[in-house]
């Protein structure tokens, strides 16, 4: 008796586990409509790191059409952020600006640029509009991006990505098969927008303040300021050749991948440069030259943002941020009133 009192246990977990994973797709249909498809809510990953950028790519690869067009940010904890609320972040700023559209906040802490290229390549297809701010010379790829970022051979090889061996793929495919298994990332991301387990850890204690944070970023979005500018030189021709090789020569190869990438797909990818932060191309000659030869697709737009709309000289204070989404939104309306 004793015995099989544990083996009936067992059985009926089983069979407990089998039904549920029966319903396992239909809800994670509904759980990641709720997430990224609210015309309302602020998109952003609940935590700035990695866990909540496979979730999002593998649901933008299911539904490469969403109910509004679609804007991606990606970048560091500047874009992401750092010590606002996600309404307060430049994403969030822009989404009012832009109700029309779905905007998601996908920044990152330490978001490299190789990394950002990988996660747009990856979106691309789905989104109608990428903005990329990236510092520029740090090349290297978190180990975690080859497990959460498709990433065929061509660049796992230029950029250095582990990939899993044969027993490691052998093993993820035999697993799999458990619907429960092969989703729990993206319910996890889906249900709480970061893991079950950083999601606790974030939340002990909190909710007060981020009710408090709520109401406060609904006072401070309208609190803009014009400071801040962005500029797209466009050349009014194509560059020669010789140009064009000094061009190429004065910029890293990744920043002409974000160009023919964009190019490819008939989407629009905006690069933005920081003096100081983030140096794709040396002037603004150079960025007119770039526009031209990527135009309308993809373009360098140069960002001037005063230090009193940054609060340690790098993260932007809430009015930065919402003076940055309107001079975003400004630069956008010029660009595209231009001749095709």
């Amino acid at each position: 008796m004793l015995r099989s009192r544990p083996a009936r246990r067992l059985m009926v977990a089983v069979l407990f586990l089998f039904v549920v994973d029966a319903f396992v797709p239909s809800a994670l249909r509904r759980l990641e409509e709720a997430r990224y498809e609210d015309v309302v809510q602020d998109f952003r990953f609940e935590n700035s790191d990695l866990f909540g950028v496979g979730p999002l790519l593998a649901y933008l690869a299911e539904r490469p059409s969403g109910r509004q067009p679609r804007v991606m940010f990606l970048g560091n904890s500047v874009i992401y952020g750092y010590g606002l609320s996600a309404a307060e972040a430049v994403p969030g700023q822009y989404q009012r600006l832009q109700r029309s559209e779905k905007v998601f906040n996908a920044g990152v802490n330490g978001f490299d640029p190789a990394s950002i290229y990988l996660v747009a390549k990856a979106a691309i297809a789905a989104i109608d509009r990428i903005y990329v701010l990236s510092r520029t010379y740090d090349p290297g790829i978190p180990t975690m991006v080859g497990r959460r970022v498709p990433i065929d051979d061509e660049d796992a090889r230029r950029f250095g990505v582990a990939m899993p061996d044969a027993t490691e793929e052998y093993l993820q495919r035999v697993a799999d098969q458990w619907a429960l298994y092969r989703h729990s990332y993206r319910l996890q991301a889906a249900l709480l927008g970061t893991s079950a387990r950083q999601y606790l850890y974030l939340h002990k204690g909190t909710f007060a303040r981020r009710l408090f944070a709520t109401l406060t970023a609904r006072t401070i979005a309208a609190q803009t300021d014009t400071e801040v500018l962005a500029t797209a030189p466009l050349a009014t021709e194509m560059p020669a050749p010789e140009r064009l090789h000094a061009v190429r020569s004065a910029s890293s190869d990744l920043l002409w991948s974000f160009g023919e990438l964009a190019r490819s797909q008939g989407k629009t990818l905006v690069i933005l440069q920081v003096p100081g932060f983030s140096e794709w191309l040396p002037d603004a000659n150079a960025v007119a030259d770039f526009n031209r030869v990527f135009f309308p697709f993809a373009r360098v737009v140069l960002l001037s943002v005063p230090a009193a709309q940054m609060s340690d000289g790098m993260h932007l204070t809430a009015a930065g941020a919402a003076a940055l989404a309107l001079a975003l939104s400004r630069e956008r309306a010029v660009y595209e009133s231009l001749p095709r």
